[in-house]
């Protein structure tokens, strides 16, 4: 299997990337898509950046934007002070 060039390897990344993006769309229903498009954008930057290679950069753009997107869709009220009695 012959390696692919640089160019194909950030097209490969750009489009796993677009992929992360329409299903945390899809996940996250109740948030308007611009926050979700711009989360996965900071996220990914951000990653890409710091990153010496591009394998894993989809994957770990999810997993850190579903968390802050998680957080954004938490109303402050809705966690309890003490946790129920069992």
């Amino acid at each position: 299997m012959e390696p692919i060039s640089t160019p194909e390897r950030a097209e490969k990344t750009r489009l796993q990337i677009a992929r992360v993006d329409e299903q945390l769309v899809e996940e996250f229903p109740d948030l308007p898509a611009e926050i979700v498009h711009h989360e996965v954008e900071v996220v990914s930057e951000e990653l890409l950046a710091s990153a010496r290679f591009t394998n894993h950069v989809a994957v770990l753009t999810g997993r850190l934007a579903a968390e802050h997107l998680e957080a954004l869709g938490t109303p402050v009220g809705a966690l309890p002070d003490d946790p129920a009695p069992s």
